[in-house]
């Protein structure tokens, strides 16, 4: 995979960071692995982990994934690149973790084998929507069967 024309910049390094802050080459490599997969299916029986499974069936209904990091927090582990799940239009569950920071890495490695599986789609800048066998996939997951890995996420309301 060559360098995508965004990183390197006559302008200088400092665009480059302020791209690496906003994890602009992560977010691309996902999208064009997504996109990859839109044109190009992959199996239909892609073995997904558990993180994979849980991130599916939390967006069973509405297929929306965003990946989102923070770089105004003190921590390293907060500012992680980490896997928003929409569950409903005012519930998302964040699998994001100060604590342990492994969680985080886990969950967003579930999101790529999403990706590289076909079942997501990039849709702008860190959001995703769920495909059509996305959503048919998800609708196959019972959900206590992945409720020890939904449990590991940070539901979050707004309203």
């Amino acid at each position: 995979m060559s360098i995508p024309p965004f990183f390197a910049s006559a302008a200088g390094q400092a665009s480059i960071w302020k791209e690496l802050t906003f994890s602009v080459p992560t977010l691309a490599a996902l999208a064009e692995l997504a996109a990859m997969r839109l044109v190009n299916c992959s199996a239909e029986d892609y073995d997904l982990s558990s993180e994979a499974l849980a991130i599916l069936s939390i967006t069973r209904d509405r297929g929306i994934i965003e990946l989102k990091s923070n770089n105004t927090e003190f921590e390293s582990a907060q500012r992680m690149l980490a896997v928003y799940a929409e569950k409903t239009p005012d519930t998302h569950v964040m699998f994001r973790s100060r604590e342990e920071p492994e969680i985080t890495v886990r969950f967003l490695e579930g999101f790529r084998e999403l990706c590289d599986a076909g079942l997501v789609m990039h849709q702008v800048a860190g959001e995703f929507s769920l495909t059509v066998r996305g959503f048919d996939k998800a609708k196959t997951i019972n959900a206590d069967d992945v409720a020890t890995y939904i449990d590991q996420g940070d539901v979050l309301t707004f309203k």
